[in-house]
């Protein structure tokens, strides 16, 4: 069964964004992680809404070849590393560009888009690719594994990319030439990566993005595929912009989607939002502004109080602490799709609880304190549509939320009250303090 995406906008930026149907089994094998994207040239620097002109355009136009010889682009790199030093020139040539749209964010922002889309589907952990650039490890924390010795950290936790063709970050690993393409090829028909490929692409659903039928990079590597694995490669999905796709892939065990890439994982994300299956990336946006105002609320509290004459601002500092350090880890973690994955959002929390449960028997407060900031930041992320407003102050022991400066002073008069044994134990904490005037900010540390 699959599910119709209409096309909504006909702008400059939508144009591509054609209406399509999104099959039934790519939902499956998400929800199941077990699809793997391919990714070519089309999703990276090498597309049109990047550079003007191609890589393979820019070296035609050096070696003044003339468009009506018809070289594949292999062929064109060989070409060109014929003249002396052309291979180190050929690099240079790469890297320029991809440093070029690094230097103007910008570019790197549109570079990008499909990438920063991907990286919080926590379900797609595997992603093989063709593309040099390192926009996989940066905008999606994917592991690169480019060697043979890479490829022993492929069942490590996490997100990996497979890179083919070589990385940029690696000048010897770079695959080009038509007489790399030839090694390439015949490495993965016989060693262990090329081993491993072929048993991702026959054991999972595969997504080609960012090909076209007429690529070199895509025929090869599907034409080896099929004489290797004949009736046993699974059905495959290719999202190009090709129109006349269905009739090229129409013979091939393949189905094109046309339409945009980073539309259609955008669609894709939607329907695992509505099946409660990732987290909106609008809950990471909604943090971001929180959190400088929870930082500010640190500062305003810290220069109010002396804690040799307040200790019990020792703790409020601490449950805030917990609540920043919350925030900053969810946001800095947000490529990896780790704090997406609401399931294990929660299981993060039932584990805070019961470590709470044992420091609070223990007696160590600071740490109990700090734990109910932490784990108040990650309920708020994970239902901050629910919510205006995480509460920011804490006083230990009163059990409603308390959210803002005044409410804090009106309560916190009687902490020595409210719980006399943290106050006991935060008065302890102050007295032990370096600096005999209190004016020392208390600070607890990411540590338990």
């Amino acid at each position: 069964m699959t599910q119709y995406v209409e096309k909504i906008c006909e702008c400059v930026i939508c144009k591509n964004n054609h209406g399509f149907s999104l099959p039934s089994d790519i939902i499956e094998a998400v929800k199941n992680r077990n699809l793997v994207v391919f990714a070519g040239a089309g999703v990276s620097t090498e597309s049109r809404s990047v550079y003007n002109y191609t890589l393979y355009e820019e070296i035609r136009d050096l070696l003044n070849i003339d468009e009506s010889i018809n070289l594949s682009f292999s062929e064109l790199m060989s070409q060109f590393c014929k003249q002396p030093n052309g291979r180190a020139k050929l690099l240079r040539k790469i890297k320029d560009r991809l440093d070029y749209v690094s230097s103007f964010p910008e570019l790197e922002r549109r570079a990008s888009n499909f990438h920063n889309e991907l990286s919080t589907i926590h379900q797609i952990t595997e992603i093989i690719t063709t593309n040099w650039d390192d926009l996989f490890e940066r905008k999606c924390g994917a592991l690169p594994i480019i060697t043979i010795e890479d490829f022993a950290f492929w069942n490590n936790p996490g997100r990996k990319v497979l890179k083919i063709h070589g990385s940029i970050s690696n000048y010897g690993t770079v695959i080009a030439t038509k007489e790399d393409y030839d090694k390439c090829y015949q490495s993965l028909n016989s060693g262990i990566i090329g081993s491993s490929l072929k048993t991702m692409l026959a054991t999972k659903c595969v997504v080609f993005i960012g090909y076209s039928f007429g690529d070199e990079d895509f025929n090869k590597i599907y034409n080896s595929l099929t004489e290797e694995m004949k009736d046993f490669l699974p059905h495959a999905y290719i999202v190009t912009l090709d129109e006349k796709a269905e009739e090229k892939f129409r013979d091939i065990n393949i189905t094109p989607i046309i339409t945009d890439a980073t539309f259609f994982i955008q669609v894709l994300k939607e329907h695992l939002i509505t099946l409660e299956l990732i987290v909106p990336d609008e809950n990471f946006g909604n943090i971001y502004n929180v959190l400088d105002v929870v930082q500010e609320e640190h500062i305003r509290l810290s220069n109010s109080f002396n804690i040799k004459e307040n200790p019990e601002i020792i703790l409020t500092l601490c449950y805030q602490d917990g609540l920043i350090h919350s925030f900053e880890r969810i946001l800095a973690m947000k490529k990896s799709g780790y704090y997406s994955n609401p399931k294990q959002v929660r299981k993060i929390i039932h584990n805070y609880e019961v470590i709470k449960q044992q420091k609070y028997t223990d007696g160590v407060y600071h740490d109990v304190a700090y734990i109910d900031g932490y784990i108040n930041g990650l309920i708020y992320f994970l239902y901050n549509e629910e919510f205006d407003w995480p509460p920011c102050y804490y006083v230990f022991g009163y059990e409603e939320d308390i959210f803002d400066f005044k409410e804090f002073l009106d309560l916190t008069v009687n902490s020595r009250t409210i719980h006399p044994e943290s106050y006991k134990y935060a008065m302890n904490i102050a007295d032990k303090t370096h600096n005999k005037n209190g004016d020392t900010v208390f600070h607890h540390t990411p540590f338990l």
